[in-house]
C-alpha cells in the first residue's frame, strides 16, 4: 500500500459460474480476513442460493499492519489511529484492483464492509466518514467505547450529508455483552441510525445467549442473511 506502506494479503472468493467478461459482481471487503475469510465466502455462497440471488466477491483483507493501527480512528494507549489511511488504502489502492481485475461493479450499491470488534469499529468509521465508497455495512460487536465514543460524535458531525443516501446497514452484538461498555453505545448508534437516516435498511441483532468471540460467526450468518434479502 503506498498509503501506509504495509504489505496486505488479499484473498478473493469467487461465486460459480464466474464471468467478469459478461458480469459485474457486487463485492464485501472483510476485515480480519486471515480469520474469517472462509465463513463469510462459504455462507454467502450458502446464502445466496438459498435466497436464489446472485453471489458476489468476497475480498478478505489480512493484516498488513497491527488491527489496533489499521481500524481505529485516533491515536490512544488502546490503538495507533491509522484507519483514515487504511480507508485510503481500500478506496484509492484495493477496490479499484478489484473493479479492474476481477469484475467487481463500480456502483456504490454494490459494495459492503464487514467487520467485528476493532473491525466493527472500523467498519463503523467507514460509514461516517467515508459514505461515498459503501452502501452496505455488516458491524459485529463495534468497539464503539473507543477514545470517548468517537465515532458516535463524527455520526453526528456528517449526518447532514450521509442521511441523504440510501445504505443497508445490519448491526450485531452478542447478548451476553450487555455489561460495561459495548452496549451503551451500540444502542445509541442504532438508535441514531434509526431516527436521523429515512433512507436507510436497518437491523439490530443481539445473538442469544454468547458473548464477544462467541457470537461473531453467528452475527456473520445473520448479517449476511440480512445483506441477501434486502439488497
Amino acid at each position: 500500500s503506498v498509503s501506509n506502506g504495509a504489505t496486505y494479503v488479499i484473498q478473493v472468493g469467487l461465486p460459480e459460474d464466474y464471468n467478469p467478461q459478461t458480469q459485474k459482481y457486487g463485492a464485501i471487503y472483510v476485515l480480519d480476513g486471515e480469520e474469517i475469510f472462509d465463513h463469510v465466502a462459504q455462507n454467502c455462497n450458502t446464502i445466496s442460493s438459498d435466497n436464489a440471488t446472485s453471489n458476489i466477491l468476497v475480498v478478505g483483507i489480512g493484516y498488513g499492519n497491527d488491527r489496533a493501527l489499521d481500524y481505529t480512528p485516533s491515536a490512544t494507549d488502546e490503538g495507533g489511529g491509522g484507519a483514515e489511511n487504511f480507508m485510503f488504502f481500500i478506496k484509492n489502492e484495493l477496490i479499484p484492483r478489484m473493479e479492474n481485475e476481477y469484475g467487481a461493479d463500480t456502483l456504490r450499491k454494490s459494495r459492503t464492509i464487514l467487520g467485528h470488534s476493532f473491525g466493527g469499529l472500523c467498519a463503523a468509521y467507514a460509514f461516517t466518514n467515508h459514505n461515498e465508497v459503501f452502501e452496505n455495512y455488516i458491524v459485529l460487536s463495534p468497539s464503539l467505547w473507543y477514545d470517548d465514543e468517537l465515532v458516535l460524535g463524527l455520526e453526528q458531525d456528517h449526518r447532514d450529508s450521509n442521511k441523504i443516501d440510501h445504505q443497508l446497514v445490519f448491526l450485531g452484538l452478542g447478548e451476553l455483552e450487555n455489561s460495561g461498555k459495548m452496549l451503551a453505545p451500540f444502542q445509541a448508534f442504532h438508535e441514531r441510525l434509526r431516527d436521523h437516516y429515512p433512507s436507510m435498511a436497518i437491523k439490530r441483532h443481539l445473538e442469544p445467549g454468547l458473548g464477544h468471540r462467541g457470537s461473531e460467526k453467528p452475527n456473520i450468518i445473520e448479517g449476511l442473511k440480512f445483506y441477501f434479502e434486502n439488497r
